[in-house]
């Protein structure tokens, strides 16, 4: 688990979203898939996103990236992203296309790129050389007759076309060294790399141009624990040398308490509870964040018993009103079925902490704050009732 402290060399702004809502029309009605999302990301920091699988964590990073295809359509929200100046060493080719908004970040001085704003020829200046992506199933999304080697220069040949070939190819052998692949695999085929190597190659070529940040969307998935545990290692290991911001998402709570800064849990669209990874770990405050964490064992401390969420999420094309958790919640109350809750400080003692759930709104309820004893409990009397 890592440092809570978050951006240990830079503590200025790099990524900021605000009130970020996707939807997916069909004729049957409109998939809210992301609601309202608002959260920050700082240089080098490396955020977690968390949740069950059609929760909106893809949709928000493909949204984040410009990546969304119809029938998904940004509703609402914006994305402001703060780029390196003239003298940090910004792409050449970024500072020639991309236009200034005029709102200017405190921490740094720079000023704002709309990404939501970015015309095509803008965004194919941007992606690559400030944001990239590592896909999910990535290692099957090399291109099985182009070598290793020649899928890394046809980034650089993109975007770097003041580059030559000569340049262009050390400097791939240079991302293979990197990411632990030997030189001498510049030539060679995808099918000639094992899983673990072509995952490598991926995080190759998303380092290829030195993005301030990168979104890795379930980079693990299909690996053995071994190489998991290696490529994750390594994603830490980068991070940290180049300072590069990270959204890491999983579904995996286990992977994101090892390696991320700050972990936020989805539901429904919605981010119900931002934290550190130690804050999470140790004292989840809403009460899916514990059913989360406690639908997996642990090997450190005494046998506890596992109790899963029951029921299933809300169909997100007719989402209920109130707190979109409350009928599988085994605290619910009067309020949860109106009010929708919304991200606020969990505790007075601990601000950073963000969740939203009622239970924490003095103004709400007088319960006091639920301790992780009252979660476990809770969830008990809810496995035992389903079951008489």
């Amino acid at each position: 688990m890592q440092d809570s402290a978050v951006g240990k060399q830079s503590k200025d702004i790099l990524l900021e979203v605000n009130n970020l809502s996707v939807d997916y029309f069909a004729s049957n009605g409109a998939v809210h898939a992301v609601r309202d999302v608002s959260f920050v990301l700082r240089r080098g920091e490396i955020l977690g996103l968390a949740g069950e699988s059609g929760c909106g964590k893809s949709t928000l990073a493909y949204a984040v990236s410009r990546l969304l295809r119809p029938p998904a359509y940004v509703t609402g929200g914006e994305v402001l992203y703060y780029p390196r100046g003239r003298e940090e060493g910004a792409s050449p080719l970024v500072q020639s296309k991309l236009p200034k908004s005029g709102r200017a970040n405190k921490n740094n001085g720079s000023e704002a790129i709309d990404v939501l704003q970015l015309s095509p020829s803008e965004l194919r200046a941007f992606r690559w050389s400030e944001i990239s992506i590592v896909f999910q199933s990535a290692m099957n999304a090399l291109n099985p007759v182009m070598t290793v080697g020649d899928q890394i220069t046809d980034v650089l040949k993109a975007h770097r076309p003041d580059m030559g070939p000569s340049q262009r190819k050390k400097r791939a052998s240079e991302l293979l060294n990197l990411v632990g692949i030997a030189a001498d695999r510049l030539n060679s085929y995808p099918h000639e790399l094992s899983g673990g190597m072509r995952q490598r190659a991926v995080i190759a070529i998303a380092l290829a141009l030195n993005p301030e940040l990168i979104i890795m969307d379930e980079p693990t998935t299909a690996l053995d624990v071994v190489v998991q545990r290696e490529i994750l290692q390594l994603i830490s290991d980068l991070c940290r040398e180049f300072s590069t911001a990270l959204i890491f998402i999983t579904h995996d709570l286990s992977l994101l308490l090892e390696l991320s800064d700050q972990i936020a849990i989805m539901y429904a669209g919605k981010m119900i509870e931002k934290a550190s990874s130690q804050d999470i770990y140790e004292h989840p405050r809403h009460p899916y964040s514990y059913g989360l964490l406690n639908a997996f064992p642990s090997l450190h401390g005494p046998i506890r018993k596992m109790v899963g969420i029951p029921g299933s999420p809300p169909d997100l094309r007719a989402i209920p009103s109130g707190c979109p958790f409350r009928e599988r919640c085994p605290l619910a109350f009067e309020p949860c079925t109106t009010v929708v809750p919304s991200l606020q400080s969990a505790t007075a003692e601990k601000p950073q902490q963000l969740v939203s759930c009622h239970l924490y709104d003095s103004r709400l309820s007088s319960r006091g704050i639920p301790s992780t004893t009252d979660l476990a409990r809770s969830y008990e009397s809810l496995a035992e009732g389903s079951r008489a």
